[in-house]
């Protein structure tokens, strides 16, 4: 199974915090995706994306929950962005809301 862990900042301490751990994610064998310091997509802070597998998720997590304050959203990735954002989701410190109308939109128009 893949996951992905979006990691969130609203504030310098926390973007600093975030960025601080990349490293260890890659190390860890995460692929870490570009840091966005402005809202994209669903999401409605800045963050960057971590992508693992079932291999190393309990030591990614634990990375994470140990070493952030700021809000992430953890959950698996099966190719359906709406599923994937809305069920069997894990927020870490905060739960923030996403703008689910993105996908919602796909589904309805039939746009991939």
């Amino acid at each position: 199974m893949i996951y992905h862990a979006h990691i969130y900042w609203r504030n310098e301490i926390e973007r600093q915090s975030a960025i601080s751990i990349r490293s260890q994610l890659a190390e860890l064998g995460c692929e870490v995706g570009r840091v966005w310091d402005i809202e994209i997509g669903p999401h409605t802070a800045p963050m960057y994306q971590a992508v693992y597998n079932s291999d190393i998720k309990d030591v990614v997590e634990q990375l994470i929950s140990t070493n952030l304050k700021s809000p992430v959203l953890l959950h698996e990735s099966i190719l359906d962005d709406l599923r994937d954002h809305t069920e069997n989701v894990r927020w870490l410190n905060e739960t923030l809301n996403l703008k689910l109308e993105i996908f919602e939109a796909r589904v309805n128009n039939n746009i991939t």
